[in-house]
């Protein structure tokens, strides 16, 4: 005869193998996953960098080829605000019978992505010429 334990996790096992989920919260998910891996996660958990701000006479002391952690926080969180309006650029597709809300869904979409952009490249500059 079988354990209780040994029937629950075949139970559970079996549960999680047929699990299907949507294909909108893969795509979250492999999303979330990037923007982890390109803003600099890996180095965070790591690396240990020191967590203090990225500006002024702290980043002559530590030099241009390290990484802080508010840094690293500041660009997940832009490049997020740059997949969302990829996000309301793509909705804005959908409402094309309603032009007045395609429009502004457009156009908050790519005022976030160019926001996005404009903001890392600044990061990026102010850390390369001080």
């Amino acid at each position: 005869m079988r354990s209780p334990r040994s029937r629950f996790l075949q139970k559970t096992c079996a549960r999680l193998t047929s699990y299907h989920p949507s294909r909108s919260i893969i795509a979250i998910v492999i999303a979330g996953v990037s923007i982890f891996l390109i803003g600099g996660g890996v180095y965070d958990l790591f690396m240990n960098p020191a967590f203090m701000l990225p500006f002024g006479v702290s980043r002559k002391i530590y030099g241009i080829h390290t990484q802080t952690v508010i840094e690293s926080i500041g660009v997940m969180m832009l490049y997020t605000l740059g997949f969302i309006g990829f996000i309301l650029i793509y909705y804005s597709a959908r409402y094309l019978h309603n032009e007045r809300h395609a429009f502004i869904l457009l156009g908050v979409g790519v005022a976030m992505l160019l926001a996005s952009i404009i903001v890392v490249e600044q990061f990026i500059l102010q850390i390369l010429y001080g």
